[in-house]
């Protein structure tokens, strides 16, 4: 069996269409466990804000509130 160019270049966009798959779902993913995260605490309440919930509140505020 010969590997002609059409093979490879099928290959590496099989492959990038994998990778891209596989990054938005892990992105996905983590929209939902900080959408639970900051579901379960309430807002507004003093003391400790634990590490992940830091985390969440700085992913939600780099997004715009309103799209065009």
């Amino acid at each position: 069996m010969q590997l002609e160019r059409s093979d490879l270049i099928g290959g590496a966009c099989a492959a990038l269409a994998l990778c891209l798959i596989a990054w938005l779902s892990l992105d996905s993913w983590a929209i939902t466990r900080c959408e639970e995260i900051l579901s379960a605490d309430p807002a507004g309440e003093a003391g400790l804000v634990s590490p992940e919930r830091e985390r969440c509140l700085r992913r939600q505020n780099q997004r715009p509130a309103t799209e065009n």
